[in-house]
C-alpha cells in the first residue's frame, strides 16, 4: 500500500459581506494576527500535513497581495509549502476548484488520490488548534469521510410552519440534544470520495450545506469527531472582541526664522516658525505617532520618512488623515494633545486647533483635548530653542 499524503485546503475566498467592514474578515485582526493566519498556522504546524492550500477570492493578486504577504511569512516562519488558488463565486466552487489543483498536483507526483487525505478548513476559523487535526487525522485511518462536529448545548424547538407565534413554547415538538450536534471544520476525506462526490453533486444539480453533506448524499458515511466550543466562525463583527489600545507620541522641532509655524493644522502668528522636512508640524507629528502606536503600526518615519520627496513642505494634516488609513480598523475613542513651548502664547489657538483635528479625524468635539504649557525657563524650550509636543491616542477596534 503507498504511504498515505495528508494537506488541507483552507477556503478563503469569500468577501464576508455580512461583516460589513473594508476588508475580508479573514484579513481582519483577532487575537494578535490576522483570522486567516490563525486559522492556517495549526496545520502548518502539524508534521503530518504536508502541503497547504489556500483559496483566496478571484482577481486576487497571487504575486502581490495581502494573502501573499500572510503566505510568504508563514513560509519562512514553518519551512513548509503555502499555495494560494483563486476560489469562486461560492465556497462549493471554491473546494472543488481546490481539489482539482490539489488532485493535479500529486498527480504529477505520481501519487493518486486515493493515497490523499484532505482536511477541508474555513478560513474564518481562528481557534482550530492540533487536538482537532489530530483527531481528524486519526478517524482518515479508519473512515473515508470524518466530520468536526460539537454537541448542542441550548435547549431547541422545531416551530410549526402554520404557526402564527414568534416563540412557540406550546406547539412545538422537543429535540433530544443528545441526537444533535453543531457542525464545524476540518471536514475530512480521502481525496478521490469528495472529488467524485462534488461531480456528482453537479450532475444532479444538489447543492449541499456542506461538503460532509455532499460527500454523506454521494452514499458514503460520516463519522462525527470532537470539535471544541471555541473553534467559532468569524461571521459578523461580534465574533470578534472588540478592545482598546492606547498610543504615546513625542516630538521635538527646533525654530527656524524662515519658516512659518504651523500646529495642528493651524498656523499661528510668530517671529519663527519649526525646522522640519515637512511643515514641522511637531504637535501632529507627535499624535501621528500616537495613533501609530496605539494600532502597532510602526512609527512617523516608518510611513513617513524625511528622506521621502514626496513628504517636502507636506501638511502634517494631510498625514494625519492617511495615518487614519493605516490603522482602519479601528476608531479613535480620544486623544489628548499637549504643546510645550516657552512662546508664543497658544491659548488664542486651541479651539481652532481642536477643530481642525476633529475635522481630520472625523470625531466629535469631545473626543479632542489640546494643551499648551512651559517649563518655566528650563530645558532647550525654556531657552526658547523649540517646541516640544506629547499625546495620547486610544483607539477601539477588534485587533
Amino acid at each position: 500500500m503507498e504511504e498515505i499524503k495528508y494537506c488541507a485546503l483552507v477556503v478563503a475566498a469569500g468577501k464576508g459581506l455580512r461583516m460589513k467592514t473594508k476588508k475580508p474578515k479573514q484579513l481582519l485582526m483577532y487575537k494578535g494576527k490576522s483570522v486567516l493566519e490563525s486559522a492556517i498556522i495549526p496545520f502548518l504546524g502539524n508534521d503530518k500535513i504536508e502541503i497547504v492550500v489556500v483559496a483566496v477570492p478571484e482577481g486576487t493578486n497571487l504575486e502581490d497581495s495581502p494573502y501573499t504577504d500572510i503566505a510568504k511569512r508563514l513560509k519562512r516562519q514553518f519551512e513548509k509549502d503555502i499555495i494560494l488558488i483563486h476560489g469562486g463565486d461560492e465556497r462549493s466552487s471554491s473546494v472543488y476548484k481546490g481539489l482539482i489543483f490539489i488532485e493535479d498536483l500529486y498527480s504529477e507526483k505520481g501519487i493518486k488520490s486515493d493515497d490523499v487525505r484532505i482536511l477541508i478548513h474555513d478560513g474564518a476559523r481562528p481557534n482550530i488548534n492540533d487536538d482537532i487535526i489530530e483527531r481528524n487525522i486519526a478517524g482518515l485511518r479508519e473512515r473515508d469521510a470524518v466530520c468536526t462536529a460539537v454537541r448542542a448545548i441550548d435547549s431547541m424547538r422545531i416551530k410549526s410552519l402554520n404557526s402564527e407565534i414568534d416563540y412557540p413554547i406550546i406547539i412545538t415538538e422537543q429535540i433530544d440534544r443528545e441526537k444533535i450536534f453543531n457542525v464545524q471544520t476540518p471536514q475530512s476525506f480521502k481525496l478521490s470520495v469528495v472529488k467524485q462526490a462534488y461531480e456528482a453533486a453537479e450532475r444532479i444539480g444538489y447543492s449541499g450545506t456542506d461538503d460532509a453533506s455532499i460527500v454523506e448524499y454521494s452514499g458514503t458515511e460520516i463519522a462525527i469527531v470532537d470539535g471544541s466550543y471555541s473553534n467559532i466562525k468569524i461571521t459578523t463583527e461580534t465574533d470578534i472582541p472588540v478592545t482598546t489600545r492606547v498610543g504615546i507620541g513625542y516630538d521635538v522641532h527646533k525654530f527656524d526664522r524662515d519658516r512659518r509655524l504651523i500646529l495642528c493644522g493651524v498656523e499661528i502668528q510668530s517671529e519663527m516658525g519649526l525646522d522640519g522636512h515637512s511643515d514641522a508640524d511637531v504637535a501632529t507629528h507627535a499624535l501621528i505617532d500616537a495613533m501609530l502606536g496605539a494600532g502597532s503600526k510602526g512609527d512617523i518615519g516608518k510611513h513617513f520618512p524625511d528622506t521621502d520627496e514626496r513628504y517636502k513642505d507636506a501638511s502634517s494634516i494631510e498625514l494625519l488623515k492617511e495615518t487614519m488609513e493605516i490603522i482602519d480598523i479601528a476608531n479613535i475613542v480620544n486623544v489628548d494633545l499637549t504643546i510645550i513651548a516657552e512662546k508664543p502664547k497658544l491659548a488664542p489657538y486651541i479651539e481652532d486647533m481642536r477643530k481642525s483635528l476633529v475635522s481630520a479625524l472625523e470625531v466629535d468635539i469631545n473626543a479632542v483635548n489640546v494643551k499648551a504649557t512651559t517649563t518655566e525657563g528650563l530645558g532647550f524650550t525654556g531657552r526658547k530653542e523649540g517646541i516640544a509636543a506629547m499625546a495620547i491616542c486610544s483607539i477601539e477596534g477588534r485587533f
